[in-house]
């Protein structure tokens, strides 16, 4: 079964053409990404991964990209293009599948998205105004070219944590925001930690516990989950991704007494103050220079006061979240690493950990610094730590095909 998955971020479009078995095995037959180039230039550049194997040589772009959705309309005729593959290959794509960060309480689990379903999303723009947008382009973009002739499928980051204890997802507001309004913590990221869990519990030598489980997804969005067997108990983010963890340009979590003050202070509306928490916080407006980690390490051994202050928040806070987690599942048994800075980053890996001896927390240095880190926990952790390179494609092809199977 050939499946085109599509992940929308709110700067960049992957895909990936995965041809998956009867078994449940996956290959990976076309993959790339579109992602913006900066420097308001306003258009996207193609990039592919000509060292992997199975990854496709870049097509040419007989014109610039804007959108995401042209981006989306490009890759289907360049997969329809036979003289790029020796076949049609879109011919023969089963479905198209989505990644969608935000599926409120209408969507709890994967979804074939047909008119109906697509117009309760856009209801939920505002809830994820950077990623629900689009991901949504991206879809019209494939039902102009398709039509309805092939399923389109959403799998939904807040649908992992559709199970969380009612504890852990209500807020200590009015019961009736709740009620009227649907604000609850809703959570995200929930491929990615999926993946985490089910992959670090792989490595673990046989024997050992793995029941529980805390990830840290890091990169420009980041978050913290805390899983118990298959089920996850606590995470980060909360009714919007714009809680928890210090981001790239985020805020994380930040006084509302403190948002209304500058609001009524500085004469800030709700769009002025969704754009200053989202776009200009967290590590850029820290630092002051830069939402890159490894910028921002350069820029800390040059002595730069933004850089190192920067750096110290973003480790204290994700310090302050894993140690919570831990609490909250009763110690721990696996930390599992992914995400741009988790995966690429042994010093932050490092700061993260440091202190946390008395929770049996430790990572072997060498193994840390490794260019290829996998296992990094000392020998006498007694929690295992992974280095995981998170494969989100493969776990939205596995929810898009449980679907079509039991639909069939």
């Amino acid at each position: 079964m050939l499946l085109l998955v599509f992940n929308a971020g709110s700067s960049s479009l992957k895909f990936d053409l995965l041809d998956r078995s009867e078994e449940g095995a996956v290959r990976r037959l076309k993959s790339g990404a579109f992602v913006d180039q900066g420097e308001e230039s306003g258009g996207f550049a193609l990039e592919t991964s000509p060292g992997q194997a199975l990854a496709s040589p870049a097509p040419a772009l007989a014109s610039p990209v804007r959108t995401l959705a042209a981006a989306a309309d490009f890759v289907l005729a360049w997969l329809a293009d036979e003289s790029a593959h020796g076949r049609n290959l879109l011919a023969e794509v089963a479905a198209t599948v989505h990644r969608i960060v935000h599926g409120g309480e209408l969507f709890r689990a994967t979804a074939r998205l047909g008119a109906p379903e697509l117009a309760s999303l856009a209801s939920l723009d505002e809830l994820a105004p950077l990623h629900n947008p689009p991901a949504l382009a991206v879809i019209a973009a494939v039902r102009a070219r398709l039509g309805d002739r092939l399923p389109l499928i959403g799998v939904f980051d807040t649908a992992y944590y559709a199970t969380l204890p009612e504890a852990a997802w209500r807020y200590a507001i009015p019961a009736r925001w709740y009620r009227e309004l649907g604000v609850r913590r809703y959570g995200f990221h929930g491929t990615a930690h999926r993946y985490l869990c089910a992959t670090a519990r792989t490595r673990v030598l046989p024997g050992k516990p793995t029941s529980r489980v805390v990830s840290l997804q890091l990169g420009r969005g980041c978050s913290v989950t805390a899983t118990l067997d298959d089920r996850p108990i606590a995470t980060s983010m909360g009714f919007t991704p714009l809680e928890g963890l210090v981001m790239g340009t985020r805020s994380g979590d930040f006084d509302p007494g403190a948002l209304l003050y500058v609001m009524e202070r500085a004469g800030l509306s709700p769009a002025e103050m969704q754009k200053a928490l989202n776009n200009d916080s967290g590590l850029k407006g820290l630092s002051g220079r830069s939402a890159d980690m490894q910028e921002l390490l350069r820029l800390e051994q040059q002595g730069d006061a933004g850089a190192v202050l920067a750096i110290e928040i973003f480790c204290r806070r994700a310090r302050h979240y894993l140690g919570a987690f831990v609490c909250e599942l009763g110690g721990v048994d696996v930390i599992a690493f992914g995400g741009g800075i988790g995966e690429h980053s042994a010093e932050i890996r490092r700061r993260i950990v440091h202190g946390l001896e008395w929770a049996g927390i430790s990572i072997d240095e060498e193994a840390n610094r490794a260019p290829d880190a996998g296992s990094i926990g000392a020998a006498d952790s007694w929690a295992a730590v992974e280095v995981i390179r998170v494969d989100e494609a493969s776990v939205l092809a596995e929810e898009a095909a449980a679907l079509l199977k039991r639909a069939a």
